[in-house]
């Protein structure tokens, strides 16, 4: 994705020097001003208490408490009113670049026209202003009381605030969904400080109470919840780790005090943290391959897992590194012996496996160590999350992932296009030349129960893979058609003779061209995760603005 201006410009302040040259300071009580002047340096002018107004070059700019003005070599500025109360600190400064970045940016121009280095001139707010009149106040003193390092560590203090205000700079969203975003976003960066509506409700320039509602309306959830989800996030992972110390882990989370963190994280999770580190170091074994698709929407990564490029390769791309041992996932689980053997050699503390596996295997397993069985050919995947989470203390978690799907498969069903709803869909699976009507147990629970789309084909099961003609297909003649291509030569080419066949073109759903094309993974896998990736697929087939 392009970059913005700024954007590139925040990405090279690592490759800029910046020198302090000197501080002044004026409050509304002393006689003393800032006089108009030519800026020979950069300055940047924090109001560290009160409100105060500059004339820069030939305009008149305010500033409140916290809020700061940036001055770049060539521009004229000085006071022109300061309230009683008031205190502005001004904190001139040289900013040099190698001769690369220089010429880059400033195309060539001498130094002092290297405003250009720096990204926001003018007039800053950011979201958390008392912090940064305390920063500047505690820089100014350092310069001002003449200690034998005070220098120093104003040179310190001047690059942390330049740090703050780029990192936490406001400007005015285009429209409240931007609004919203931004504040979502602070929350992701600043989730272990305090947090109020408040003051999320100035990041997004909306009235509190306006911002409180719209946040609820767009995420499912309000701003606090989502702090502390964010907050019990991080706690878990910081557990995980064989280090952690609860004091240290309360800090990292934006707690104080380690007695209230654990009496919240016990409300939030239902165990304390204590009885959680413990479970969350047990080693677990994911036997089979969908097993993953429970365990990766708790945020739990297992010890050993059945893995394979080709047949879990979402899995395998996404989480090989995390996964200390992988054993096979070769399909139909062909090599499940050299699996228990792989599984004997590692310290497993329990394993979970579906019910597909023989009672050999069951039974070779139970020896090692506890089992698992979930039973995916009779339980809805749903109960599968919470039965999984239960069994390893991560019941909070699943209930916050699935109060969000349900949140977005809500927000998918009031945006589907409307010929979608008035139109019948089938699932015709390729192999070779051989047509199918399909649909397994992922495809209904998404498609037919939880979407409420009008299938084509009714039969007495809602599961079924049934060999169907081109010329009884037409018969159907569904609204839409959802094709899934076997990914071999042979059928490819099959389905490229299929395509200029006059019989399939004059089905109503390929006239239209309402014929769109499934991908195996994850459509064929039944779990938590596989549903949340089908329904993404499904509005990048179907978005909301399509006819």
């Amino acid at each position: 994705m392009k970059l913005n201006p700024q954007e590139m410009k925040l990405r090279k302040l690592d490759q800029l020097w910046i020198r302090l040259r000197s501080v002044e300071a004026v409050s509304g009580t002393g006689d003393n001003t800032m006089r108009q002047q030519l800026a020979l340096s950069f300055a940047l002018i924090v109001a560290a208490r009160g409100e105060g107004r500059l004339m820069v070059d030939q305009e008149t700019v305010d500033l409140d408490c916290g809020s700061a003005y940036v001055c770049v070599p060539g521009q004229t500025f000085g006071t022109i009113d300061l309230s009683e109360d008031g205190e502005l600190i001004a904190f001139y400064f040289d900013v040099y670049a190698d001769s690369s970045v220089a010429a880059e940016e400033a195309g060539g121009r001498e130094a002092e026209q290297l405003g250009a280095l720096l990204p926001y001139h003018g007039k800053i707010r950011v979201h958390t202003p008392g912090k940064l009149a305390v920063m500047a106040e505690n820089a100014g003193r350092a310069w001002q009381h003449g200690e034998p390092m005070g220098h120093f560590r104003s040179q310190i203090d001047l690059q942390e605030m330049l740090y703050y205000l780029y990192r936490n700079s406001r400007t005015k969203p285009r429209h409240a969904g931007e609004a919203l975003e931004a504040a979502r976003r602070y929350i992701d960066q600043h989730y272990n400080e305090p947090v109020t509506i408040e003051q999320l409700a100035r990041v997004a320039e909306l009235s509190p109470k306006y911002f409180a509602e719209m946040y609820k309306k767009k995420y499912g959830k309000s701003p606090i919840e989502y702090v502390t989800e964010k907050r019990m996030q991080r706690a878990k992972q910081l557990m995980a780790t064989a280090s952690a110390k609860l004091r240290e882990i309360a800090h990292q989370t934006g707690y104080a005090d380690e007695f209230y963190f654990s009496r919240k994280f016990k409300q939030e999770i239902g165990v304390s943290p204590s009885v959680y580190m413990r479970s969350r170091r047990r080693k677990l074994a994911a036997y089979s391959p969908s097993v993953l698709g429970f365990l990766t929407p708790l945020g739990f990564m297992p010890y050993a897992a059945a893995m394979h490029p080709k047949w879990t390769e979402y899995y395998y791309r996404e989480f090989r590194s995390d996964i200390p041992l992988h054993i096979s996932a070769y399909r139909y689980n062909e090599d499940w012996r050299e699996n228990l053997e792989r599984l004997r050699q590692a310290p497993i503390d329990l394993i979970l496996a579906v019910d597909s596996i023989s009672e050999e295997e069951q039974r070779a397993l139970e020896q090692m160590a506890p089992v698992q069985i979930l039973a995916a050919s009779q339980t809805e995947w749903r109960e599968l999350l919470m039965q999984v989470a239960e069994e390893i203390n991560e019941s909070w978690q699943a209930n916050q992932w699935l109060r969000a799907y349900e949140f977005r498969l809500e927000q998918v069903k009031e945006r589907l296009p409307q010929s979608l709803r008035q139109e019948t869909l089938v699932i015709v699976r390729m192999k070779e030349d051989r047509l199918f009507l399909h649909c397994n147990r992922g495809m209904a629970c998404l498609l037919f129960d939880d979407l409420g789309l009008a299938p084509g084909y009714v039969c007495d099961t809602p599961c079924y893979n049934c060999p169907i003609t081109l010329e009884e297909l037409g018969r159907i003649d569904p609204g839409y058609l959802l094709m899934m291509i076997r990914q071999d030569s042979e059928t490819l080419e099959a389905w490229g003779r299929l395509q200029v066949n006059p019989s399939w073109q004059a089905i109503r759903a390929v006239q239209r061209r309402r014929v769109k094309l499934l991908s195996s993974d994850p459509w064929l896998e039944y779990s938590a995760h596989a549903h949340l990736r089908m329904l993404d697929q499904f509005t990048e087939l179907f978005p909301e603005e399509n006819p």
